[in-house]
């Protein structure tokens, strides 16, 4: 007569290896679907972003964000989110600067580059800012600056293919809010926003060859570039916001 089924020994092994395998992949498996949620939610962060400033220029019949009734307001929170607000929801909003950051955004156990290593605050917010905070729970932390190319510089980056010649703010975005793992191009993003209304990100070739002054600089696929993501140089991380955006929100560094 044949044997049937397993001995007691062959169930507890297999039991034993399923267990070790499972807690090789679960880890991987968790931040891999934990990425993928926060970079779908900075696709449609940007995208109601951007709607909301280009509809507030259309509106106001210009092609210049800075020439908006926004913008006269943007040394003052209350009102320039009040003004937004007719264009986008947020609930709630507050202003400061770069020293007086919420406390999850300091010290060793707030923001990280993409390495894990502490940062000092939040990428480009180095004065002033305004921060609001969307109804999908995203922080958005405005940093108006105002640098201008010069015409020649302008003409420069026009031969280079950069279309960034000027920039009304400095944006960053973090999709989660405050909560972790507060790592940049994890869940924060880093931009310049345009006098255009768009938002261009940190890594692409246009923030590149305005950082440079118009003359013609790589972009995040280049190990030289000012803001690199390749698969083996991240940097700080800003520039995998570029990668990130390019590579249809997927995270596949």
């Amino acid at each position: 007569m044949k044997k049937q089924g397993f001995t007691l020994a062959e169930v507890l092994i297999s039991l034993t290896i399923i267990g070790v395998i499972a807690a090789l992949t679960t880890p991987t498996l968790i931040t891999s679907s934990r990425n993928q949620a926060n970079a779908s939610k900075l696709s449609s962060t940007v995208a109601n972003l951007e709607n909301a400033f280009t509809s507030l220029i259309a509106f106001e019949g210009t092609d210049d964000i800075t020439e908006t009734t926004l913008w006269s307001y943007k040394g003052d929170a209350d009102t320039f989110t009040g003004e937004l607000g007719k264009y986008i929801k947020s609930i709630s909003f507050d202003d400061g600067e770069a020293n007086k950051l919420p406390s999850c955004y300091t010290g060793t156990t707030g923001v990280k580059n993409i390495s894990g290593t502490a940062l000092t605050t939040v990428p480009n917010i180095t004065k002033e800012f305004i921060e609001f905070t969307l109804p999908s729970g995203a922080a958005v932390f405005l940093a108006p600056d105002g640098t201008e190319l010069t015409d020649a510089q302008k003409d420069t980056a026009a031969e280079n293919g950069g279309v960034l010649v000027s920039a009304p703010a400095y944006l960053t975005i973090d999709v989660n809010g405050g909560d972790a793992p507060n790592r940049v191009g994890r869940d924060i993003f880093c931009f310049i926003l345009g006098t255009d209304g768009k938002l261009y990100p940190f890594g692409g070739k246009d923030v590149a060859i305005f950082k440079n002054n118009g003359a013609a600089k790589d972009s995040w696929n280049s190990e030289n570039a000012p803001y690199p993501c390749t698969d083996t140089t991240k940097s700080s991380g800003e520039g995998c916001t570029a990668r990130l955006m390019e590579e249809g929100y997927k995270m596949k560094y």
